[in-house]
This record gives structure tokens, C-alpha cells and sequence, in this order.
């Protein structure tokens, strides 16, 4: 019922009378649901039970691939409030000069980024703990007459104690973007090989113009259906491979209570920005999302908040794209 209240149903409206209406019509709801369970059981009929947004999961007679998955993403599932960051590493050598893939280190450049990435985030995280601070103190449930304020969200451990987590690659340049944040015993850094850029295979280490030129039927394949091509050799990978090997990583990100930051590659951060922005598979291989971009994702008990950033190299500081959609990427390439 707090959550709720929050809901499109009752937005703007007075909390106090919503309540009460939300009352009515969950004992109208009585009246015309028949329970889970029982006829379920005697009939020997698989069903899934959620009960408060996961504090309570019954699962019966499931069998098969699909429930299981199903079952498993259900369980991880909260609403906690948190922050999920997304960016890709500072600038790197081997992206200053075009080429796929590899394990070069940051520019100079990119070593910058990093420590502006560090301070942004640092301030972004306290006024988070501020802003949210000042809703649950303003907030009551049930809501007093007058009170405009959406009721805040179970309380989900002390607001001051809040995790922040950085995952990078196992790729030196997106450890090397996290080097700020490692010194800092306020944030907990690990590497994961999940998060590792699209494996270029026979064709790591070139530029797509040199693609293009000695292997113009490659080339062409790729261009025709990005999402379904598999780059050659052994170790070559394509998004759907991408796509499957981020699952678990799509389902740590749900269970966690933590706010985290993303530090990963242009394939990770496509496939990622497509899953939580709830784009279609089909937007992934060609969705914009450039060095320097950093993309802020809240998940509300209704949607998402979304906010994105670009990196500002003269101020040395990240500035706020309002209205920012996700977008189809324009230039020829990757």
C-alpha cells in the first residue's frame, strides 16, 4: 500500500483519501480472486507466489529452463533505492588510434577522465544521501491529512551505511579508469570477466577500415545484421553472446541493495542501457553510447529515473544532457 500510493493510480492526488480508496478496492479484489495454491496442488499445476515485492516467494512443482529462469530473476528482484551507474572506460591507446579490442592502457586523457568520473561520482553521492534523507524524514505512513508527500520506501538499512560498488572488466583500461576509486576505502571495486568488450577474434587489433579493405565480405556480413554476427577465429564473439554471458551480471545488478557503478565497454554498456531503458533487443548493436558518456539509472517502484552526463575535458567535470534519449548511434563503425 506505500508503494502504491507512489503509483501512476493516485499521482497528485490527496495520500489520505488514496489510501482509503486503495483499502476498498483491495477487498473488492477479495471478493473476486480465488487464492493460489490449493486447486493448484491438487490439479499438480507449477505456480509462482510473490507476496510484498519478494519478502515472501513460493514456488511449486516448477520444472523446465524457462520457470527456473523465471524463478531466479523473481527472487533477486527489489526496490530498494540505489543508483546504477553506466559508463565506459577513459579514453585508451588503441582507441586513439581505431583499433578493435586489445588490452592497451588509458591516453592521458583517459587517466583524466577517471579522476573526474571519481569526483563527480563522490559529489553525486552525497547529494543522493541528502535528497533521500530529506524524504524519508518528510515522509509518513500512513499519510497525515494534507501531506502531499509520496510515503518513502521500506526502509532498507541505514541510508548512511549504503554500499557503493565499482565493477569493471579484467580489460587494463577499465581498471585503470577505476584506479581513484580503489584508493578509497568508501568504495568496494571489483574486476569481473563478464563485463570484458566484445571479442573481435581473427580480427582484434584492426581498424574497421582495414576490415573493410582485406576482408570486404566480412565486412559487408556484419553491416547487413550486426546483432546476429559473430566476428571470426577463435574467441569471436557477437552480441548475443554478449547478451547471454551479462545475464547473471543483469541479475546481480536486480538483488543488490547497493548503488553501483558500471565502469565497462561499448558492447556491455549497450546491451545494460538496453535492459534497464527496456529497449528491444533489436535497439542494442546500434544504440549511441560514446566515450565520456555516463548514464545514471534509478529503478522506482514505477519506472525508472533517468539522467545522463558528458564529459566536459576544459572544466574537468561531467554536464548534465537534459531531456537525453537513448539513441541510435549515426557514424559508420562499431
Amino acid at each position: 500500500m506505500r508503494l502504491k500510493l507512489s503509483g501512476p493510480d493516485y499521482k497528485d492526488k490527496d495520500p489520505v483519501s488514496s489510501l482509503e480508496d486503495f483499502k476498498k478496492r483491495v477487498e473488492a479484489y477479495k471478493s473476486a480472486y480465488v487464492p493460489l495454491g490449493l486447486y493448484e496442488e491438487e490439479n499438480h499445476i507449477q505456480y509462482i507466489q510473490m507476496i510484498d515485492v519478494g519478502r515472501k516467494v513460493i514456488h511449486h512443482m516448477l520444472q523446465g529452463f524457462l520457470t527456473g529462469g523465471i524463478a531466479s530473476y523473481l527472487t533477486t528482484f527489489n526496490l530498494a533505492p540505489r543508483q546504477i551507474w553506466i559508463t565506459r572506460h577513459g579514453e585508451s591507446e588503441d582507441n586513439k588510434l581505431g583499433k578493435l579490442g586489445g588490452n592497451s592502457g588509458l591516453t592521458i586523457e583517459g587517466r583524466n577522465f577517471g579522476t573526474v568520473l571519481y569526483n563527480f561520482i563522490t559529489q553525486k553521492r552525497q547529494e543522493w544521501l541528502i535528497e533521500q534523507k530529506k524524504k524519508q524524514s518528510s515522509s509518513k505512513f500512513p499519510p497525515l491529512p494534507g501531506d502531499i508527500t509520496p510515503p518513502y520506501p521500506e526502509n532498507y538499512g541505514e541510508l548512511d551505511q549504503k554500499n557503493f560498488c565499482v565493477w569493471t572488466s579484467m580489460l587494463k583500461r577499465s581498471i585503470q579508469t577505476a584506479e581513484d576509486f580503489e584508493a578509497d576505502d568508501d568504495y568496494d571495486v571489483k574486476n569481473w570477466e563478464m563485463l570484458n568488450e566484445l571479442d573481435a577474434g581473427d580480427f582484434e587489433g584492426l581498424t574497421y577500415e582495414e576490415i573493410e579493405r582485406r576482408f570486404p565480405h566480412e565486412y559487408e556480413k556484419r553491416s547487413r545484421d550486426k546483432l546476429h554476427y559473430v566476428y571470426p577465429g577463435v574467441g569471436g564473439e557477437g552480441y548475443l553472446q554478449v547478451i547471454s554471458r551479462l545475464r547473471d551480471m543483469v541479475r546481480e545488478i536486480e538483488r543488490i541493495t547497493d548503488h553501483v557503478l558500471i565502469i565497462g565497454h561499448r558492447s556491455v554498456a549497450r546491451v545494460l542501457m538496453a535492459y534497464f531503458m527496456d529497449l528491444t533487443r533489436d535497439d542494442i548493436a546500434d544504440l549511441d553510447v560514446p566515450l565520456g558518456m555516463l548514464y545514471v539509472i534509478e529503478p522506482k517502484p514505477y519506472g525508472v529515473d533517468f539522467h545522463a552526463y558528458k564529459y566536459n575535458e576544459s572544466s574537468y567535470w561531467f554536464d548534465e544532457l537534459k531531456e537525453y534519449k537513448p539513441q541510435k548511434e549515426t557514424r559508420k563503425g562499431n
